[in-house]
């Protein structure tokens, strides 16, 4: 975290510097910035350009756009670099500093300049594209340790000042009301805490604890896909045995219109892992005991006083297991992770509203557990939990049927996996450096795959509009960040 704020200071210094320097050359051209009056664009005169520099660089590059009376006022200046929005940080009238924003590989360099009443004066596109250097980058967003103990607790905060004790698992989510982002996330298992990342706020707050839920141990969490206004959340209630199903509940929800600070318990059944919720209001679980997935039936049983579920398969016969489910969008399938160590898939049946048996995607059911990016049965995985489905646009434009990847936390190979509908399986992001005692796990910021470390991942989610995933990267007790910039 430490690198992490080092980082951004640096960048603020450095646009202090810039804005300083433009600052001053307003002033030597007879303008002022800040508080003080600014230069309007002359409107006797011509807006010209001539020139911008450098041609190239990463995001956050600092260019400067040459030529004439454009006035200091940046609030009269607006420029795009490939159809984004770039920031302008200043303006002197004869040069104006931007900053390369992300996803702008278009490279058209566009200016306005605006006149009081916002009418734009003057359009200018450059001949010359800016070549944006992009790389898939890993950071932290936040959390922190003590460097002498190497340890943490539930702390809440600024993204400075707050700590998670072993983030799980993970769910974006955007307010329908206010389009508030934030990520939920499931802290410490045994403690069983939600907590609220604000993505917006940059702040970390607590939902609730163990002691307010009734839950035990909380494994897994989803929103209900058709509203999206309730997050159930998935017990490990400590009963594996099938006759004492209705003695604890198994899976708990909360409301949104009571900022999921309320938790009710919604089925009884024996200790559970994971859920699915289906666009058609359709539920399934699984239970450790034979690694059991049922369909959650809107039946009641009168003697149990709930409703009961009903049993489909078993996801490996006669072994019982720690196993996860993940949704596929357009709920074409449910894919199934866990202990082992393969990914399964499972046709939905829309017409019966039912899982049909599971077959292996990719990854092995015999085979030891291991690491070898290789299609099908053929790949290796060590424990892969949490995964997500990413809308893959090259599919779109193919017209493909399916055009989700999955990407996958592989949690004691310290990386992220992507799998194609096909079977492909490669190494997204983590084990891009080796320490000299051999390790590929850690905690270190960088190129996805040259640099960057992970130690444990095990949740993720995806932000689509801003082409970002989230991490909890559990071991290192610290959200991490994967996007290219």
């Amino acid at each position: 975290m430490l690198k992490q704020i080092k980082k951004k200071f640096l960048g603020f210094i450095a646009i202090l510097f810039v804005i300083s320097l433009v600052a001053t050359s307003c002033s030597e051209d007879g303008g002022y910035q800040g508080a003080k009056p600014v230069i309007p664009s002359d409107p006797s005169k011509p807006v010209t350009f001539t020139d911008y520099s450098p041609k190239e660089g990463p995001v956050r590059t600092l260019i400067f756009i040459e030529g004439s009376n454009f006035g200091t006022d940046i609030s009269k200046i607006e420029v795009t670099i490939g159809g984004i929005m770039a920031p302008v940080i200043g303006s002197t009238g004869t040069r104006i500093a931007v900053m390369a924003p992300r996803r702008s590989n278009r490279g058209d360099v566009v200016v306005k300049i605006m006149d009081a009443a916002d009418k734009v004066v003057k359009e200018y596109e450059f001949e010359d594209l800016f070549d944006l250097h992009v790389a898939l980058q890993v950071n932290t967003l936040v959390g922190k340790v003590d460097p002498q103990t190497n340890k943490s607790s539930i702390i809440n905060g600024t993204f400075e000042e707050a700590e998670f004790q072993a983030p799980w698992w993970l769910e974006f989510d955007i307010d329908p009301e206010t389009g508030e982002k934030s990520i939920y996330c499931i802290d410490a298992e045994d403690l069983a805490a939600l907590r609220k990342i604000n993505l917006n706020s940059e702040e970390v707050s607590t939902v609730f604890m163990k002691g307010q839920s009734g839950a035990k141990k909380i494994k897994s969490m989803l929103f209900d896909t058709p509203t999206r206004d309730t997050l159930f959340f998935v017990d490990d209630n400590g009963k594996g045995n099938w006759n004492d199903r209705h003695a604890l509940p198994n899976i708990f929800y909360t409301l949104r219109r009571e900022n999921f600070r309320k938790v009710y318990p919604y089925l009884y059944a024996q200790t559970s892992y994971s859920a699915v919720s289906m666009n058609d209001g359709t539920l399934f679980y699984n239970t450790y005991t034979n690694s059991v997935v049922y369909k959650a039936r809107q039946v009641w049983d009168a003697a149990a006083k709930m409703w009961d579920g009903e049993s489909l398969f078993s996801i490996k016969a006669n072994s019982s297991g720690h196993t996860f489910m993940s949704k596929h969008p357009d709920d074409l399938y449910v894919y199934i992770t866990g202990v082992f160590h393969a990914v399964y898939k499972c046709a939905y049946n829309k017409q019966t509203k039912t899982l049909e048996s599971p077959a292996v995607h990719v990854g092995s059911l015999t085979a030891a557990t291991g690491y070898a990016d290789l299609p099908g049965t053929s790949a290796r995985f060590n424990y892969p939990r949490q995964g997500v489905f990413v809308k893959n646009k090259e599919y779109v434009a193919q017209g493909k049927a399916d055009v989700y990847d999955f990407y996958v936390c592989d949690n004691l190979n310290h990386c992220i996996r992507k799998i194609t509908p096909d079977g492909q399986v490669s190494t997204f992001a983590g084990r891009g450096s080796i320490g000299s005692d051999g390790n590929v796990n850690g905690w270190i910021d960088g190129d996805a795959r040259e640099t960057a470390r992970f130690n444990k991942p095990t949740g993720i989610c995806y932000d689509e509009e801003e082409e970002v995933f989230y991490v909890a990267d559990n071991d290192n007790k610290r959200i991490r960040t994967i996007s290219v910039e």
